[in-house]
């Protein structure tokens, strides 16, 4: 294989500097895939940019030339020279294909062919038997024409290796001559090889871009379907994830083998008789099996389950609940599936905050996006309106990247028969069903994680049983009133603790119907080592999680949390401010603004201090961690880890800092005589919070853990009067 040209390298590097300037995020998959041998690459084909990128993405990956076809309305100007500069062929030029057998012969160069014939801005193609595309310029099957090509390359080659190893010279230079090429021994070596090629974006959006203010600068006025691409193109280049995927390689010796193999036997008829037979066999064989690797490998996103949702419903007015169940719930047997390929929007810890009752940004984006362009409307209850016949709307060809996004989303999801099937099977099914299964599936993630870590971190000498620190759920008492059955309690426990630790409590709680959900912050009731590098982010996940799951099956919902767990509840609380309905209460318990001792004071500088000497490799003269008695051994870790408190130190400054913010109804419990948290914090805490409903209690005890110790029963007596007094029990 040549190298590189020099145009096309110079061009290479100025598209990875153009990469950077844009910030676009390109992520290829399969490179593994790529034989050494000459590829005729096939691709699905959605933008115009592709023509660049795709070409520069495979030198940039492997080294490799892939010369590709640009529509013969670009070879105009600086345009056309640049094309022409670094391989391009016009889909005109007379002689297009006999430069693409000559490359693929030879093995100098790769090629990239879009079978579906031009860019399908509407996504539009069906499987009817075969693969049939939609455009305004033509309906009909994919175009066989890069197979035809792949396999004249192979066929062709054989011939001439069959001629030189018969010594017949007269068919040798006949073939030479119509190929325009030269017999070389290397010829016996290579294959020609079919790789599909899949590109996914996510998001497409429409909308004003710097691309297309740039470019409004320069063309004064710009036609109608080039603004419509500057529009599409330009937010995918400046924002969107371009994800390519190189599928299986097909090699066409050995695809083509059988069917020369018996053509071969035939007497009398001539070479190329042969292959014209060998060709119309497989054409359309072989464009149908890489055209369904290609649409296979279509990387899933959140925007392809949102919208066949939507299509799905069977009725006019849902929940946004319900269709944010169906969202999760497919996403999450697609990726036990591990049929499919998914988009990160879609791994379980990002889409499990949908739930949360605050901002997610995907899911807002598409919503957003569905209401704008009218096919869903907001109405009163948190529901909304589907309108099913804007999914049927006809737009304009070169307009329905812009004005109907969503059909365009849909068009492609529907080509993955299988996953379309999980979709219409959750939406029509009851939301009763859909709730359990999504608190379910959240639950046992919960514990799988638990388990992973437990296994993963297991010190013979801090770890507890697993009953302690695994996260558990109490479900509602049948005796109580329907409204209590449908609260929940969330109880999260504090620093270097685990579950166990609020285990009276929550029977306590649960002894009046109430659901309670008790959850394990991620680095506790492990070992104390799984707690080095946890960041306060991740413990602030485990309390969503919780949250997310009771949000399901509960109708109200209560956060109580200890210590650390209660800055979580708090900030929690703070962040969901204007979006939560179903938040009615909080109580926090010696949750500090500021810890007791100068020991916390040192913090900060111990941790510098490890952290420079990590960056010169230094292991000796470390302070990591420090061995301290905990007030309940049975259940708290024994080693404190200077980067856990540093972590420590961040939450309460944050959630000081969002304080203002909790608005819903609030009971902030502080000891008197805690021993590790500032007795002021509770002072701080009651005074900075805006609840119209708040109260202070400041119990005399000199103990911090008082959920779990002699006379917790007057704390939880407290507890069960603040929800006396705001109607939950």
């Amino acid at each position: 294989m040549k190298t590189a040209t020099k145009a096309f390298r110079y061009t290479s590097f100025a598209l990875e500097i153009l990469e950077r300037v844009l910030g676009s995020k390109f992520s290829v998959q399969g490179l593994e895939n790529l034989p050494q041998h000459p590829v005729m690459f096939v691709a699905n084909h959605f933008t115009r940019s592709e023509t660049f990128f795709i070409p520069y993405l495979i030198y940039k990956h492997t080294g490799r030339q892939a010369r590709c076809l640009a529509d013969a309305g670009l070879y105009s100007g600086i345009l056309g020279k640049f094309l022409h500069s670094i391989g391009a062929i016009s889909t005109k030029n007379s002689k297009r294909d006999n430069i693409i057998l000559h490359d693929l012969i030879s093995g100098e160069y790769d090629w990239m062919i879009y079978p579906e014939g031009g860019m399908i801005k509407s996504k539009e193609i069906k499987n009817e038997g075969s693969f049939m595309s939609y455009t305004p310029y033509r309906i009909g099957p994919v175009r066989t024409g890069s197979a035809v090509l792949a396999l004249k390359s192979q066929l062709y080659r054989d011939n001439l290796n069959e001629a030189f190893e018969k010594n017949n010279s007269d068919s040798l230079r006949e073939l030479e001559k119509n190929l325009n090429t030269s017999y070389r021994q290397s010829f016996k070596e290579i294959n020609t090889y079919v790789v599909p090629l899949n590109i996914t974006y996510y998001p497409i959006r429409p909308g004003e871009n710097k691309i297309k203010k740039l470019i409004a600068r320069l063309i004064k006025k710009i036609p109608t379907q080039l603004a419509e691409e500057l529009e599409i193109e330009g937010n995918l280049l400046l924002g969107a994830d371009i994800n390519v995927s190189f599928g299986e390689p097909i090699n066409l010796a050995e695809y083509a083998k059988t069917a020369r193999s018996a053509i071969q036997q035939l007497p009398i008829i001539q070479s190329e008789t042969k292959n014209n037979f060998i060709l119309r066999y497989l054409r359309s064989r072989l464009t149908s099996d890489f055209m369904g690797q290609i649409y296979a490998n279509i990387q899933i996103n959140l925007d392809h389950i949102f919208s066949a949702a939507l299509y799905h419903f069977d009725e006019i007015e849902i929940e946004i609940g319900r269709l944010k169940r169906v969202v999760y719930l497919t996403a999450a047997m697609l990726q036990k599936n591990k049929k499919y390929r998914l988009n990160r929007s879609l791994f379980e810890e990002n889409l499990v905050k949908i739930f949360v009752d605050e901002p997610h940004q995907e899911f807002d984006s598409v919503f957003n996006l569905a209401r704008k362009q009218g096919i869903i409307e907001e109405v009163f209850g948190g529901k909304i309106r589907i309108k099913k016949s804007v999914f049927e709307k006809k737009c304009d060809f070169h307009e329905i990247r812009l004005e109907n996004t969503l059909q365009v989303i849909v068009n492609e999801f529907f080509l993955l028969e299988g996953a379309n099937a999980v979709v219409k099977r959750n939406a029509k099914s009851s939301d009763d069903e859909l709730r359990k299964k999504v608190f379910d599936k959240i639950h046992h993630c919960d514990l799988e994680n638990f388990h992973r870590d437990y296994d993963i971190h297991f010190d013979k000498n801090f770890s507890k049983d697993k009953s302690i620190g695994a996260p558990f759920f109490l479900d509602s008492r049948v005796k109580a009133s329907a409204k209590v059955r449908s609260t929940a309690v969330l109880l999260i426990h504090g620093y270097k603790s685990a579950p166990k630790e609020v285990a009276a409590l929550a029977n306590f709680l649960n002894g009046f119907g109430l659901k309670v959900y008790a959850v394990r912050l991620r680095g506790h009731g492990t070992a104390p080592a799984d707690l080095k590098n946890v960041t306060w982010q991740e413990w602030y996940d485990s309390v969503q999680r919780g949250y997310a799951a009771l949000q399901n099956i509960a109708t109200r919902v209560v956060i109580i949390g200890f210590s650390t767990g209660g800055l979580l509840a708090l900030l929690s609380c703070s962040h969901k401010k204007n979006y939560a309905k179903k938040l009615c209460g909080i109580v926090s318990i010696n949750a500090a603004t500021k810890l007791v001792g100068i020991k916390t004071r040192m913090v900060p500088g111990i941790n510098l201090w490890n952290e420079m000497l990590d960056k010169f490799h230094v292991e000796k003269g470390k302070f990591e961690f420090v061995d301290d008695a905990p007030e309940n051994p049975d259940i708290n870790y024994g080693r404190n880890y200077i980067k856990a408190v540093n972590e420590l130190e961040k939450l309460m400054a944050i959630c000081e800092g969002n304080l203002q913010d909790v608005i819903v109804p609030a009971l902030i419990i502080q000891a008197d005589s805690d021993p590790v948290v500032d007795s002021q914090s509770g002072k701080t805490i009651y005074k900075k919070i805006h609840s119209a409903q708040k109260f202070l209690a400041e119990p005399n005890f000199s103990n911090h853990v008082i959920i779990n110790s002699e006379g917790k029963e007057e704390i939880f007596e407290m507890i069960r009067e603040f929800l006396v007094k705001i109607k939950i029990i």
